[in-house]
């Protein structure tokens, strides 16, 4: 009788399926933040604790549908389990479900060395808490089965359910630019093609002021005069319908579907010189550090593809064969959606950090090359590098022709038929006429795009000047309002008040003159000390804020000096404080306050300006730091400003969450 043999595990295993294949800190919270996804998770909190300190803690919490006893033994403690495998969607929400490998748990092992967990499942209140020490696993040789894992049972609230996840002993630095990479890739973590909203995340991290951020899902309109979207519906999967966008002028072709995969969906953005300067203002980030052409399966980033420096579709390699004719990663970014229902053969590592490469996935890499780069070179580099000249030129030869053909006519005709004759060269003089007109006008209508051309790359200095002059304009206006609110009569006081007025008209041409400069020359940076500045701009304003009832503090720490120019820190208290005062002119309920700090890091001198007033809708975060976007009754053009000013000295603006108000940080690199 044959015997049997058995596999076992030992406790590297755990190793080779958590550090060995995470590898990644980013990536470890990413593949978390998808378990409570699939758990039909409303919400999920990533909260990071005592990160300067040696108990540092990260803590991810939802409020899925939790676990029992019988799925922590069965489903979370099995390595490798199939319990999503068969199951494409989610109970709840229908949502497609990505973790499938069983081994995301392990990401937890990636990020610390002690893991606390508490679960709950929807509808019952017995609540499970499980210790893992991670450290029980290395050394001596062992298998799993014979580290234990201690747990207990307590009761909690009905309402609990969800599944919380305290990592301590944390393996990596969570330094700012970290957070911020982490906050980037989770506002990539559903696709922009998807419409729910039905899943928030939110981080805190006091260190970094954060403080349940919310993450938002990143969109790119509007930042981009030539885009196009391609798709292959499920509907109607023969063909490929393409809308190429440019300028605002929309162009749709149909191609025949030559793939076996699908449907499928593609955004992809080019962008010229002025594009990638408008991108870097709006995200503080260069078109080609933010990426290119990215790869979402079910609404979920598929890693690497498209980061900024993973080239999956070999653009770089296309352009080194003609750059005047091919675009390259730093000219694109966009986003490709597949889905796993629908196409089997694309099929995940088991890491999750990318794809096989078999035939689909050839496939997929040629149709976003040939339907969607291709497409987008051919408007680019013939129709839009041609011009419109060129289609002018054509149109004049041929009307030409055609002129040309009528007079012989007119000729043939004119001994046999002298009135049809008359006729017809009476038109072709209309038509000459016409076409003399029509040339004028497009030549005419040619010199003002250029006018406004010109005009465009001035438009920072000219959101400066028109916001800055309204905004003393309006301060003279007051003024005079004041004035006639408050005398009766003209006498000495009265022309005092006039002068008054006329000193703040003189200030805004003051302004005038000096943004007038601006445009010809650079303006004066000089090592300066931004605490004087800062209480001159201060002292100059008290009757501004006495108005509004407004109390002003300013806290400074440090050194204070700074090489810029004094205009520059002007525009920005200015600003900070417009918007801060009309903010808390709507508040009744407590003392109306407005607090500077001032002070320097290693990289950044910053200028936090902190006010108690109604705060910023989450609603309207994403559109306030956009020309013309207010939500104080003003201009829209103040946080604009302050933005500009940042960027020219290698900072950006930021707001910060907090719990009343708002705040704004300044940030001026050193």
């Amino acid at each position: 009788m044959a015997q049997t043999l058995h596999f076992s595990a030992s406790t590297s295993v755990k190793n080779l399926f958590g550090r060995g294949l995470v590898t990644d800190q980013v990536a470890a919270v990413f593949e978390l933040v998808k378990n409570s996804y699939d758990a039909d998770a409303r919400k999920v909190e990533i909260i990071f604790s005592d990160l300067n300190t040696d108990q540092s803690t990260l803590t991810i919490c939802d409020d899925g549908t939790g676990m029992d006893l019988v799925d922590i033994e069965k489903r979370w403690m099995i390595i490798g389990t199939d319990s999503k495998k068969n199951t494409l969607y989610s109970p709840i929400y229908h949502r497609p479900l990505n973790g499938d490998k069983g081994i995301g748990r392990f990401s937890v092992d990636r990020l610390g060395s002690f893991l606390h967990m508490e679960a709950q499942k929807r509808g019952s209140t017995d609540r499970y808490l499980a210790d893992f020490d991670w450290s029980l696993f290395d050394g001596e040789s062992k298998r799993l089965d014979e580290v234990e894992i201690p747990y207990s049972r307590s009761v909690g609230s009905i309402t609990d359910n969800g599944v919380t996840l305290k990592i301590k002993g944390l393996r990596d630095n969570w330094d700012e630019s970290k957070l911020k990479e982490l906050y980037r890739n989770l506002r990539q973590f559903k696709s922009p093609f998807d419409q729910d909203n039905n899943f928030k995340i939110y981080i805190t991290a006091p260190e970094f002021g954060y403080y349940r951020k919310e993450v938002t899902v990143e969109k790119l309109d509007g930042v981009s005069s030539l885009w196009l979207e391609a798709e292959i519906s499920e509907s109607n999967p023969e063909i490929i319908r393409i809308v190429v966008n440019k300028d605002g002028l929309a162009y749709e072709a149909i191609q025949s579907n030559i793939y076996s995969f699908g449907p499928v969906k593609a955004q992809v953005f080019m962008f010229n010189q002025g594009d990638k300067i408008r991108f870097a203002n709006r995200y503080g980030l260069r078109v080609r550090e933010y990426g290119n052409i990215r790869l979402f399966r079910d609404s979920f980033r598929v890693y690497p593809y498209g980061e900024a420096k993973n080239d999956w579709l070999d653009i770089d390699r296309r352009q080194t064969q003609g750059m005047m004719r091919f675009l390259g990663t730093r000219d694109l970014i966009g986003y490709v959606q597949t889905g796993k229902e629908a196409n089997p053969n694309l099929i995940p590592l088991t890491n999750r950090q990318g794809l096989e490469e078999n035939e689909a996935f050839e496939q997929l890499r040629h149709f976003v090359i040939e339907v969607c780069v291709k497409t987008l070179e051919s408007y680019y580099f013939t129709k839009i590098k041609k011009g419109s000249n060129e289609t002018i030129q054509k149109s004049k030869v041929q009307i030409s022709g055609a002129v040309a053909g009528l007079t012989q006519l007119a000729s043939s005709l004119k001994a046999v038929d002298p009135d049809t004759a008359k006729q017809i060269r009476d038109y072709t003089s209309v038509i000459k006429r016409e076409q003399q007109n029509q040339l004028q006008y497009v030549q005419d209508q040619q010199e003002i795009v250029k006018v406004y051309s010109r005009i465009a790359q001035k438009e920072t200095f000219l959101h400066k000047l028109i916001h800055q002059s309204m905004i003393h304009v309006k301060d003279a206006a007051s003024a005079t309002n004041s004035f006639i609110d408050n005398v009766d009569y003209l006498e000495s006081d009265d022309k005092e008040q006039l002068l008054n007025v006329y000193a703040l008209i003189e200030k805004a041409l003051s302004l005038l003159t000096t943004v007038r400069n601006d445009v010809t020359k650079k303006r004066q940076k000089t090592f300066q000390n931004i605490e004087t500045l800062a209480n001159k701009y201060l002292t100059g304003n008290h009757a501004f804020f006495a108005e509004s009832d407004v109390d002003v503090t300013l806290v400074c720490s440090g050194n204070m000096g700074y090489i810029i120019d004094p205009g520059d820190v002007e525009a920005i208290l200015n600003n900070l404080s417009t918007n801060a005062v009309k903010s808390l002119k709507k508040v009744d309920d407590r003392r109306r306050e407005i607090r500077f700090e001032l002070y320097k890091t290693d990289r950044f001198f910053i200028i936090k300006c902190i006010d108690n007033g109604i705060g910023i809708p989450e609603a309207d975060r994403e559109r306030i730091f956009d020309p013309f976007q207010s939500t104080t009754g003003g201009f829209g053009l103040g946080l604009t400003i302050i933005d500009e000013i940042a960027k020219e000295y290698g900072g950006a603006l930021e707001l910060i969450d907090t719990a009343i108000g708002a705040c704004f940080s300044v940030k001026l690199r050193c």
